[in-house]
């Protein structure tokens, strides 16, 4: 692997790391400053911040515009709805147990990056790669549902409109951000990326709803800190390194990689948000790694 190859892969796995904060961040942020209003601030504040970055390394505004149009058009919007959707999903959950329900939905982007990049990659794999992604899945599945979860966020809550409203968001978070992971890498620029212009982006749709749905926000420190975090950690520094490394690293490892987010997620947001998580986490981390494993012994070419 080149010296900059390895650098991209590695800002990707710094991304991944990042991203363990989020869904917690998310929640305590729409608890606190509004299920739309303070996701809009930190998005408009990630793409500013993003802007003013790439701007003193010599990528004016003029450079990201004249980028592919399909890649402008075609991730921008993926990006857009998956960021959108999730915000959705996490507000609309009553507790904090069924926001580890949502993450569990949300969590099957990285086993969709990985099977999606066989038909949209053009990569070979093994006849095995769909036990791998599944049993990542189980996994996920096992560390935040195992230990009871599901029961305490109160099982009859997915079948009002509320809960399916929640579930049916993030699964098109999902299943919208496996379809980017995969098409950043056939369609962006190995040298710049977009990644500013699509949390602007974001940040106007969510005011357009705001728009709609005018909502009442009592402002406290702590609240202002979680968007300033999820503004800066996730949405500037944690999508750029995650867009250069699916543009230039090793994308087959970012993508098994990605298996192991949701049970670092999971003990993040057990912490975060007050949630006792048991030892299913363990048993679950096991299946992660496992269905990880199989899935990089699977994929047979590189991309």
């Amino acid at each position: 692997m080149s010296h900059d190859r390895r650098r991209a892969t590695l800002a990707g796995l710094g991304a991944l790391a990042l991203w363990s904060m989020s869904v917690a961040l998310m929640r305590g942020m729409s608890e606190r400053s509004g299920l739309l209003t303070g996701p809009m601030l930190a998005s408009l504040l990630g793409g500013v911040l993003g802007l003013a970055i790439q701007a003193a390394r010599g990528q004016p505004l003029r450079a990201q515009v004249r980028l592919p149009w399909r890649y402008l058009w075609g991730c921008g919007g993926l990006f857009v709805a998956t960021n959108v959707s999730l915000y959705l999903a996490i507000g609309a959950c009553q507790d904090h147990a069924q926001t580890l329900v949502i993450g569990l939905v949300n969590y099957l982007w990285p086993a969709l990056t990985v099977a999606l990049s066989v038909p949209l990659l053009g990569r070979r794999a093994r006849a095995w790669l769909p036990l791998g992604v599944l049993t990542a899945v189980a996994g996920t599945a096992l560390a935040l549902l195992g230990g009871g979860a599901l029961t305490a966020a109160d099982a009859g809550f997915w079948t009002t409109p509320r809960g399916l409203f929640a579930l049916g968001t993030a699964l098109v978070a999902a299943v919208a951000w496996g379809f980017y992971s995969n098409l950043a890498r056939r369609w962006g620029d190995p040298e710049r990326g977009a990644v500013p212009l699509f949390a602007l982006a974001t940040g106007g749709v969510l005011g357009l709803l705001l728009l709609a749905r005018p909502e009442t926000v009592t402002w406290s420190t702590r609240g202002v800190l979680e968007i300033v975090a999820l503004g800066v950690a996730s949405l500037t520094v944690a999508y750029a390194l995650w867009d250069l490394g699916l543009r230039r690293g090793d994308h087959a490892l970012l993508g098994v990689a990605s298996y192991l987010v949701p049970i670092a997620s999971t003990c993040v947001s057990a912490a975060y948000l007050g949630v006792r998580p048991g030892l299913n986490v363990l048993a679950g981390g096991g299946l992660v790694v496992l269905g990880a494993w199989l899935s990089k012994r699977a994929l047979i070419d590189e991309a």
